[in-house]
């Protein structure tokens, strides 16, 4: 699925190189923070609870912010709207959230789930490592919320209840969940004459698996986790092509920690990368052969085209639902994930043309 191309160096004002992200890494051993040892209530949103991935990853976060002195209580939460008010209300003291929870807190780090803007997971890890480096750290603040760290969840993948919905056209007329707050993916829908529906992280499968909605996004590890291939039936299956990154992001309002903890937290979730996509690549894997269904090379340029044209569409279009999407996208975080694109891919169309990102 992935492809190492040599990249062409692209500068853009106040905001690092390629190749300055590229040099972050390499990662130096963190040294241990100054921290208290009052424990701290650790708010972890997973789907699946205690039992889930997420949460299981970051227990690796939990004993490492250990050794800095640093105790975490984590607190398994199925239902990230209640996560989110919980931390919000200060009975949380830091809170693991999806892009979307990121969104509340940081649109610099909330536009790393742009749609179509991340399509390789080695696209991700250039972006990941680069984030725990001191020369994106102003960015890693806002109203008073600190980012202490991201990590992949998984790439977002279109399920659909036909394997005939394997081109952009094809996806016109069809039914299509859209999580609540996702304005950036109801447009997308819109944009290519598709109906979008409604859903939450705790019913989209449900809308899948009933029959109310034709496709759905999420990573692969919904095809098990939540059942949905109860939803594709015989018929259905993953378009294996990613509409965009979902991660993990954990946040604490500022002076809740050390500013040494801080750094190291960011270094450590870096560090959580190849364990990640070592169970994300497990649960691709066991998604059967012959359910992905795989696109040909001129359709995945048009996907690619196609999901590059909504993000700038978005930037002209003036109906409301199209500036609340507009506004989750930091600008500066557009155009270092444009780079790493052309870093990737260097043929692709934006990489040239005069209207980009």
């Amino acid at each position: 699925m992935q492809t190492t191309i040599r990249m062409q160096p692209l500068m853009t004002k106040n905001i690092p190189s390629i190749f300055a992200l590229l040099a972050f890494v390499s990662i130096a051993v963190a040294s241990p923070a100054k921290a208290s040892t009052d424990p701290k209530a650790f708010c972890v949103f997973d789907v699946a609870g205690a039992s889930g991935f997420v949460y299981q990853l970051l227990r690796e976060y939990q004993r490492s912010a250990l050794q800095n002195r640093v105790l975490l209580n984590m607190q398994p939460y199925t239902d990230e709207d209640a996560a989110v008010r919980d931390f919000r209300e200060g009975r949380c003291d830091l809170v693991a959230v999806t892009d979307m929870g990121a969104r509340n807190f940081n649109d610099f780090t909330g536009s790393i789930s742009a749609i179509g803007a991340i399509p390789y997971y080695e696209d991700l890890r250039v972006l990941l490592y680069g984030l725990s480096r001191p020369r994106l750290e102003p960015y890693l603040t806002q109203n008073g919320y600190q980012m202490l760290g991201v990590a992949p969840m998984g790439a977002a993948y279109l399920f659909v209840k036909d394997r005939a919905i394997d081109h952009v056209d094809a996806l016109k007329g069809k039914r299509f969940s859209v999580f609540q707050g996702h304005h950036d993916a109801r447009h997308m829908v819109s944009f290519v004459g598709a109906e979008p529906v409604e859903a939450k992280i705790s019913n989209f499968a449900n809308l899948f698996n009933s029959g109310a909605v034709d496709i759905s996004y999420a990573p692969a590890a919904a095809w098990e986790v939540l059942e949905m291939f109860r939803g594709a039936g015989e018929n259905g299956g993953i378009v294996r092509y990613p509409v965009g990154q979902v991660t993990v992001q954990l946040f604490a309002r500022e002076g809740t920690f050390t500013d040494g903890f801080v750094r190291d937290s960011r270094k450590t979730m870096a560090r959580l990368y190849p364990e990640a996509i070592r169970i994300i690549r497990q649960f691709e894997e066991r998604v059967p052969e012959d359910r992905w269904i795989d696109i040909v090379a001129k359709d995945k340029r048009d996907y690619q085209e196609m999901l590059r044209q909504v993000r700038l569409d978005l930037l002209s279009a003036s109906d409301p639902e199209s500036r609340l999407a507009a506004a989750v996208y930091h600008e500066d975080m557009m155009t270092i994930l444009r780079k790493i694109r052309c870093y990737t891919n260097p043929g692709g169309r934006e990489c040239s043309d005069q209207n980009r990102e």
